[in-house]
């Protein structure tokens, strides 16, 4: 049901209730506190599983450290500013949980005090320099994306690496450094919007060992996933992917995300704004500290590649 620009998603989430066991073994680490309580807005771009994930386990870890949440979620409709300021206007909860760019950026434009903890942002640059807000994004260092790559394809020697010139050229330029480091040839192959890909393709050198996309998941939609599959199997070009869904796909790997473990992070932000007093401007904006490494079994036969065994324990295959 929308109403006002809002449309409710989820009714009142309790620790306790309908939090997943696994979840439990998020925040068995973190330090039972004080009990306190607390009036939580969640503000979502979508209702899709991850962000329920996130929200469960935000909540899960906020129960962890002794803090009763009463949570509402919520997600963002097309009138989102309007409806965020009547809505904080009438309840004022004592944080907002914006997860989402869409709803993180609504949020900061409503203009109320309410301290922010945002989530499952593309771009962590979306948290800094903004008082009331703090938050965990979704890019991955750029040190641990060449890592991987490094561990399992450490023979490709020549990679074009597609990213977005607006915002991905710093990410690109670290990879750089880190590939010349190791002798190892990356092209660059920037891409503003899905329109740009056809050229761009064609433009590529003939020979290439790789096609790794790292960033410019706002720009690509479905038709541009395809094209970009379509040129690796053609090519026998193997694709490295921005997360499951590419991989499924037929992208060889992509690093992926544990949404749970991104709500206990931004949980323990909360948790310092609202048992600790902590400014949110105070909390640094931090990237994922733990990482999903999912790989597709039949691009790698179809490819004629193999994974070095070393690695396996560590990575975890998905099915089409």
């Amino acid at each position: 049901m929308v109403a006002g620009g809002l449309a409710v998603a989820a009714g009142q989430v309790r620790p306790g209730q309908g939090v997943r066991p696994d979840l439990l073994g998020v925040c068995r680490t973190l330090p039972r506190r004080q009990n306190l309580a607390a009036d939580i807005l969640v503000l979502q771009s979508h209702d899709s599983a991850p962000y329920r994930q996130t929200v469960q386990g935000f909540s899960a870890a906020l129960a962890q450290r002794g803090l009763h949440a009463s949570i509402e979620t919520r997600t963002v409709g097309d009138e989102a500013v309007a409806a965020i300021n009547e809505h904080l206007r009438a309840e004022a909860p004592q944080l907002l949980l914006a997860l989402g760019t869409p709803a993180a950026r609504a949020t900061m434009a409503a203009g109320q005090t309410t301290p922010v903890v945002a989530g499952l942002l593309l771009d962590s640059d979306e948290l800094r320099g903004k008082p009331r807000l703090t938050g965990v994004g979704l890019d991955f260092p750029p040190a641990l994306q060449w890592r991987w790559l490094r561990r399992l394809l450490p023979e490709v020697r020549h990679i074009a690496v597609i990213y977005d010139p607006h915002r991905g050229l710093p990410t690109f330029e670290a990879l750089q450094q880190l590939a010349r480091a190791d002798g190892i040839e990356l092209v660059p192959a920037p891409a503003a919007a899905p329109e740009d890909l056809p050229r761009l393709l064609k433009e590529l050198p003939a020979q290439l060992d790789a096609l790794w996309a790292v960033d410019g998941v706002a720009a690509f939609n479905a038709v541009a996933v395809r094209e970009l599959l379509l040129y690796s199997f053609r090519n026998r070009t193997p694709l490295i992917g921005l997360s499951e869904q590419w991989v499924k796909a037929g992208a060889i790997y992509a690093l992926d995300w544990d949404y749970a473990d991104l709500g206990a992070q931004a949980a323990e932000l909360a948790w310092n704004i609202l048992a600790n007093g902590a400014a949110p401007s105070s909390l640094p904006p931090q990237t994922p500290r733990k990482v999903r490494v999912v790989y597709n079994g039949r691009t790698l036969e179809h490819m004629k590649l193999s994974l070095p065994e070393r690695w396996l324990p560590e990575i975890s295959e998905v099915a089409p």
